[in-house]
């Protein structure tokens, strides 16, 4: 019977502990995002046309926050003067600055059309700088960027390396 109250005793004990760990909140620095996901539709930059994205803030340290980023998207509503529809996958690695909801955005990415035509190019390279206004606990995403393509494919109307300048605009939430 005893050693029943003392069992009893020693679990509440540790469950008492465990409630009060789960309610405690580590300080926080400034600016450290709660909201670490983002969905967004991206216009032109380093999406060609346009594509849905989803990215991650995957690491925080005082002022800065590493992010990756994936998309899908399609030429089908800007096809005039294109040889069809084909699909657009972007892949990117993000550097983001700021204490605040705005930040300084830069990255690195590649973008790749599946697409077998002769002339457009397959498997361009981007580069990222730009703006970033985001809540650190989630809401309304904007995002302003200049974004040039590099594409090393010789085509026909782009012999040798080819480097394209962009401009992006992205709208979405995050959470």
């Amino acid at each position: 019977m005893r050693s029943a109250y003392n069992f009893a005793l020693t679990y509440s004990f540790l469950l008492l502990l465990l409630l009060l760990a789960s309610m405690a909140q580590a300080q926080r620095h400034p600016g450290t995002f709660v909201a670490r996901n983002a969905y967004y539709l991206e216009v032109s930059g380093s999406s060609d046309t346009y594509s849905l994205n989803f990215d991650r803030i995957v690491y925080q340290h005082g002022v800065f926050k590493a992010a990756v980023r994936a998309g899908i998207g399609t030429n089908l509503f800007f096809q005039e003067g294109e040889p069809g529809v084909y699909p657009i996958v972007p892949l990117e690695a993000l550097g983001l600055i700021g204490a605040t909801p705005n930040h300084l955005e830069f990255g690195l990415g590649y973008t790749r059309r599946f697409t077998d035509h002769p002339d457009l190019m397959q498997n361009m390279y981007f580069a990222r700088i730009g703006l970033r206004y985001q809540h650190p606990h989630g809401g309304w995403l904007v995002r302003l960027a200049v974004t040039p393509f590099i594409s090393p494919e010789n085509k026909s109307d782009t012999p040798g390396l080819a480097v394209v300048p962009r401009f992006g605009l992205s709208v979405g939430r995050s959470f």
